[in-house]
């Protein structure tokens, strides 16, 4: 193999090879220069990647935990409030009173809502002199039982004077349950 190309003085390597002992330094040092910037940048990239990286997880970490949290809280709710035996007995005496003093009123929907605190909800068409009778009534007869929301407005049914949404609400305080 002839080594006539390395020799060449019209190439590039031969016209480095006429360069000056400074430039060759500078030359060298500019290709040490290079070859050492791709993997310190390489480094320097992947320790930023890894820190962006280590952030996010640090951030979803903390979202996963305060969700943890938001569920713990939802579950002790929810034990807390579910339908007990001695709520279920409340129940029936209620909708039985409902039922006797409802009288000429026409219940559309009456159901109970289990929430943080059992609901009564109720739409009523009727007269307004039965209704206050009728609310009276029930509220006197059952003390753990308690008026929320009253909504009355001109019946469009002609053989009612008005439509009513009522909510009742069942309060038990922790002496009341325990009897």
């Amino acid at each position: 193999m002839h080594w006539t190309i390395l020799n060449n003085p019209e190439n590039l390597w031969g016209k480095w090879l006429k360069l000056s002992y400074g430039k060759h330094l500078i030359s060298f040092i500019l290709l040490g220069i290079v070859v050492l910037y791709f993997p310190l940048f390489q480094g320097i990239s992947h320790y930023y990647l890894f820190t962006q990286t280590e952030q996010q997880t640090i951030h979803i970490q903390q979202d996963l935990e305060h969700k943890q949290q938001l569920l713990q809280g939802i579950k002790q709710q929810m034990e807390q409030h579910l339908l007990t035996p001695e709520l279920a007995n409340q129940l029936p005496p209620i909708n039985q009173t409902v039922q006797q003093l409802s009288g000429t009123l026409q219940f559309e929907n009456h159901q109970w809502i289990f929430n943080q605190k059992p609901q009564l909800t109720l739409h009523i068409q009727g007269y307004f002199s039965v209704l206050t009778h009728f609310i009276t009534a029930l509220l006197a007869q059952h003390n753990a039982l308690h008026l929320v929301s009253l909504q009355i407005r001109k019946a469009e049914n002609i053989d009612y004077s008005i439509e009513s949404d009522v909510i009742f609400q069942l309060n038990f305080t922790q002496h009341q349950r325990e009897k």
